[in-house]
């Protein structure tokens, strides 16, 4: 079976853009935890950097959408939301039994998934 790249290059894209999003979040996660900031508090700041990051570069980049840009920001909030409630819930499962470094990392791998899944359909939808 032969696989072509052109079939997966909008999700290669998506994880290019996306972990440049995704490292800015988890850097700045990972410097307030250090700084003994309450992993919850330090989550919400990590995800609202990437997330901003994650929409300029995947709307021009990834998707290369242009248009309406306030309705899929609109869209692209609150696809982010539902990854930051699936990342809240999980820290909160893991944090307890592991470090809260390494319980970040396994969130991301979850949440990247899905919010590449919803983004794709809802968010930068061509018709939209």
């Amino acid at each position: 079976m032969k696989i072509h790249v052109h079939q997966y290059s909008t999700f290669i894209r998506y994880a290019f853009f996306g972990s440049l999003g995704v490292l800015s979040d988890f850097i700045l996660y990972s410097f307030l935890i250090i700084w003994s900031v309450n992993y919850q508090e330090a989550n919400a700041y990590g995800y609202m950097l990437g997330t901003m990051i994650s929409f300029i570069l995947n709307r021009r980049y990834t998707f290369k959408i242009k248009d309406k840009v306030l309705q899929r920001l609109f869209k692209f909030g609150l696809v982010a939301m539902t990854g930051y409630l699936i990342s809240a819930l999980f820290l909160f499962l893991l944090v307890s039994k592991f470090d809260p470094i390494i319980s970040k990392l396994a969130t991301l791998i979850v949440v990247v998934f899905i919010q590449f899944t919803l983004n794709k359909k809802f968010t930068f939808k061509k018709e939209c």
